[in-house]
């Protein structure tokens, strides 16, 4: 099993990267998020993989980071999820926004996702309670309808068709600034959606 490559990032690709080890060139499937994290070409790269060998050919998943490879191999547990779909789900979602959507048992994000309908939705929901073993927390301040406003956000900027990772980080943005008072009159979901349409 090949675990793990460090080399020379030699191309990039829309979904996946060649990795240059000693004169050979691996060819390593991964999440848009993590693509967008690699080094310049010509740079060296760790690169976490997993690695599927099949009668019709080997391929190789990589991951930034060892815990995104655990997270992977804990969706492909799930039924009906393949290498493919849980590439989808984790370029869709960070850990922390699965982790909440499990807790708030919310299907409607999940099946947002590309290739994942709504029983498959269900499926994660139920199975990744037991899986992911989110520790109890006790709420925090101004959580509660103002952390609820946020999640309605993403989901209304995926309605719209904008990638999640770019609506994550347009969000993550404004959350990192003060947004102006809100005006009474006006919805609180309605205000994030028109800062972060500023960002994107």
């Amino acid at each position: 099993m090949i675990a793990s490559l460090n080399g020379i990032l030699t191309s990039k690709q829309e979904s996946s990267c060649i990795v240059d080890v000693n004169g050979v060139g691996y060819e390593v499937n991964m999440t848009a998020t993590d693509l967008s994290h690699l080094p310049a070409t010509g740079e060296p790269v760790l690169i976490h993989t997993w690695y599927l060998g099949r009668e019709d050919g080997v391929q190789l998943f990589g991951f930034l980071q060892a815990d995104s490879r655990s997270l992977f191999k804990l969706l492909l547990g799930i039924g009906g999820i393949g290498p493919r779909s849980a590439l989808a789900i984790l370029s869709g979602l960070s850990r922390s926004e699965l982790e909440q959507a499990v807790v708030n048992q919310d299907a409607r994000m999940l099946s947002r996702l590309p290739g994942i309908g709504r029983k498959t939705a269900d499926r994660l929901l139920l199975e990744l309670k037991d899986k992911l073993k989110i520790p109890a927390a006790p709420p925090e301040a101004g959580a509660g309808p103002a952390a609820g406003a946020w999640a309605e956000a993403l989901e209304a900027l995926l309605a719209l068709g904008y990638p999640a990772t770019q609506a994550r980080l347009a969000l993550q943005k404004i959350r990192e600034t003060d947004l102006p008072a809100q005006d009474p009159g006006q919805d609180r979901v309605a205000q994030i959606v028109r800062q972060a349409l500023k960002q994107l």
